[in-house]
């Protein structure tokens, strides 16, 4: 296995699938900004995830595509809003974005598809020249018409 990697490759990673997973973690951590996570997350997760929240309400279970779409009606868009974000933290649990930083290396998985790996490693760049273990997320991207996009954001293989 080689870690040579050109500034093109990883260059297109970091403003491609990178950043979208970087915005989308900063706006659910940092800035409890939904409208912009659901901005980035990818539709399949979209109407995963309003499924399962209306799960426990039946009688709401015509509003899965307004609220993936981000369509649906108050209060139940702003219900929907703060129970995701509040799910993402329990989720998450403390991190620390500004000791995070992202993987170099392209780590696609199929067509229009790459894993993202954001690791809390500190504030100082790291090189690691051989494979090695660290703690972080592993965002799986989907690229959806044109744009990198949040198909899981604690992807697990």
């Amino acid at each position: 296995m080689t870690f040579d990697q050109s500034e093109a490759e990883i260059q297109a990673h970091i403003d491609g699938p990178v950043q979208a997973a970087w915005e989308w973690l900063l706006a659910v951590v940092d800035d409890q900004d939904f409208e912009t996570a659901w901005d980035l997350t990818a539709p399949e997760l979209r109407r995963t995830r309003a499924r399962a929240w209306l799960s426990a309400n039946p009688a709401e279970e015509q509003h899965v595509e307004q609220l993936a779409q981000g369509t649906a009606p108050e209060p139940l868009r702003s219900r929907f809003a703060a129970a995701e974000l509040s799910a993402y933290a329990e989720s998450f649990g403390h991190l620390d974005t500004s000791q995070m930083g992202a993987a170099s290396r392209p780590r696609v998985i199929g067509p229009d598809a790459e894993l993202v790996v954001l690791a809390q490693l500190g504030q100082e760049p790291k090189i690691f020249t051989e494979p090695t273990l660290v703690h972080g997320l592993t965002f799986l991207m989907h690229l959806v018409r044109g744009r990198w996009l949040v198909a899981d954001p604690d992807y697990k293989d």
